[in-house]
């Protein structure tokens, strides 16, 4: 599996490639998919508006989108995550900038694993799954 981090606006956090490559594999792993590529592309509210009115027909802003582009069961897919967004949300929850695009790349990365978030219950179940990885995330980096 590739994952591939680009990044389209200056203020993104810096993210290790690495890091956010392993994490995701382990999600893939988990939640028992396959994956032969995922990009990570981190942007401002403007691009990712954009993205959301061409692609989904929505004029809002959003935090997060994710893409697959594979019909079959591997996950092939594109994860959008809005910096801007990320700043605003970060300030409400209290965490910083890094955790809080932590947590939506790891959001975007269970859509594609299949999770959903349309009801109450759904989003919930996810936002415990997001902790359980971003945990995990954390307790990996504290052994290095």
């Amino acid at each position: 599996m590739k994952v591939n981090l680009f990044t389209q606006t200056r203020l993104a956090p810096k993210f290790a490639k690495e890091s956010i490559a392993s994490l995701l594999k382990t999600i893939v792993r988990v939640e028992q998919r396959k994956a032969d590529i995922i990009n990570v592309v981190l942007v401002d509210d403007d691009y990712l508006l954009e993205v959301n009115r061409k692609y989904l027909n929505h004029n809002y802003k959003t935090d997060v989108i994710a893409f697959d582009l594979n019909d079959g069961g591997t996950i092939d897919g594109e994860i959008y995550v809005s910096v801007d967004r990320a700043k605003v949300q970060a300030k409400r929850y209290r965490v910083n900038l890094y955790q809080e695009v932590l947590r939506l790349i790891i959001h975007g990365t269970l859509h594609l694993a299949g999770w959903e978030d349309t009801t109450r219950a759904e989003k919930l179940k996810m936002r415990k799954r997001e902790n359980e990885y971003i945990e995990r995330f954390y307790r990996r980096r504290r052994r290095r």
